[in-house]
């Protein structure tokens, strides 16, 4: 199948590699911070009850970009990658996870440093930094593409997703198609301001069920955890059981399964979320930084962590299974429920990026057009075979990330990491770390 062949050509071992030098290199220019998680989350907590914070705006930023990355990524996307590459993806997963987290700071600060006032608030991210380093060009292309993503990573794959679940429910797919395209038509006509009100309700929400009932599934499977953690490494340098060596095919299948579905899931490179960060209130780029961390730690380290686990001790591939065997046909329903609101969320969060993109492109009636566009892939998705569906997604997922690693590539003098002492300092100590004080 051509499109499989393209995807494993893209998530060959030079984009492994260059994702893995890219977060090395700003992982070590930010001071190893990703090895500090709990400062991480004590600073962007804390950033939601300080008094000089633009509250509302923040936290619809934050909540439309975790809809990105909080999504059926992290939960089928997850057993979908232990069927295509074993255990073993799930040690590489969280490889793509770590030095995703210094690729998502540098991205955001950056998208946030670079951002530009319109009459219509703020808007930034990889098109507008690119266009204003003399690279208008390669900003276009990276707004089309985005644009094009959002079709497929933001609504093929997350209605595809769904339909498959709610398949094993009986519930048919053009039943399923049409309820997709009706609550979508009601969220992104309602323009940019209704789809961060309605990520600041859903994700949190459906994120604290969800972890909820994958923690109780842990608990009462605590017995097979230690075989579980001991197949994810072992499967991860693709160890044969058989003849004790190690199977080159099955590691770079783990890794390349393992980095499309981290990438796939926290976006780490990909310079989607920043488009949402930068149309916040709060304009410090080390806090909007650390919140796009922030994200990957709720995201892999958390939700799909949790979720591989679980599948693991049970013994499934299918969370729908899963959920079944542990909590009985009630259970399966909530998962579904839950499924809807996470490729909900997700997908009018990708329509969110995209409308920013359209912003910068200035095509004639863009957004009417896209939104239409939108409603109608929803209902196809619907129809789809999920193996094309997911391809599909990480095919436009790598296209997405060379323009902005270029990107970043070009600012990366400008991307710091200050400790809480150099923050604290006055502005003219922290300038002369090469630090911006500007907000």
């Amino acid at each position: 199948m051509a499109i499989l062949w393209l995807r494993d050509l893209l998530w060959g071992f030079p984009l492994v590699a260059l994702l893995t030098v890219s977060g090395g290199y700003f992982t070590i220019r930010t001071k190893w911070f990703s090895l500090h998680p709990f400062r991480i989350c004590k600073h962007t907590v804390g950033t939601l009850f300080a008094q000089n914070t633009d509250k509302r705006s923040l936290l619809a930023a934050v909540t439309t970009a975790l809809g990105g990355t909080v999504g059926v990524g992290s939960i089928t996307g997850v057993a979908y990658g232990i069927a295509v590459g074993g255990a073993g993806s799930i040690f590489w997963m969280w490889v793509s996870g770590f030095f995703g987290m210094a690729l998502k700071y540098a991205e955001v600060s950056i998208a946030v440093r670079h951002r530009k006032k319109t009459d219509g608030g703020y808007v930034g991210g990889a098109p507008f930094a690119l266009a204003e380093a003399g690279c208008k060009r390669l900003g276009t292309a990276f707004a089309f593409l985005c644009v094009f993503a959002s079709f497929g990573v933001g609504n093929l794959a997350q209605v595809g997703s769904l339909t498959e679940t709610l398949g094993e429910l009986n519930v048919s797919n053009v039943a399923c198609g049409l309820v997709c395209t009706a609550l979508i038509a009601l969220a992104v006509f309602g323009g940019r301001e209704r789809i961060g009100k309605w990520n600041s309700v859903l994700i949190p929400a459906a994120t604290l069920v969800y972890l909820a009932m994958i923690i109780w599934i842990l608990l009462t499977h605590l017995h097979a955890l230690p075989n579980a953690f001991a197949r994810i490494f072992k499967e991860a340098l693709g160890m044969r059981a058989a003849w004790g060596g190690i199977s080159g095919s099955l590691l770079a299948n783990a890794m390349r399964t393992g980095f499309a579905r981290g990438v796939f899931s926290n976006e780490a490179g990909v310079g989607s979320s920043p488009l949402a960060h930068a149309a916040s209130g709060e304009g410090d780029m080390q806090k909007q930084g650390e919140w796009g961390a922030f994200e990957i730690l709720a995201d892999t380290f958390a939700v799909s962590t949790l979720t591989a686990l679980s599948l693991l001790c049970v013994g499934t591939e299918r969370v729908t299974g899963m959920f079944s065997a542990v909590f009985g046909a009630p259970g399966a329903w909530v998962f579904a429920v839950l499924t809807a609101v996470f490729a909900f969320a997700s997908i009018i969060s990708w329509c969110y990026y995209s409308e920013v993109c359209l912003v910068f492109l200035h095509l004639p009636y863009g957004q009417t057009v896209y939104r239409l566009l939108t409603v109608l892939t929803a209902f196809a998705g619907a129809c789809v075979p999920m193996n094309a569906l997911w391809a599909a997604a990480d095919i436009l997922n790598a296209l997405m990330i060379f323009p902005n690693l270029f990107l970043l590539f070009l600012k990366r003098n400008e991307v710091t990491y200050l400790s809480p002492k150099e923050r604290n300092a006055p502005c003219g100590i922290a300038s002369k770390k090469k630090t911006s004080c500007r907000t």
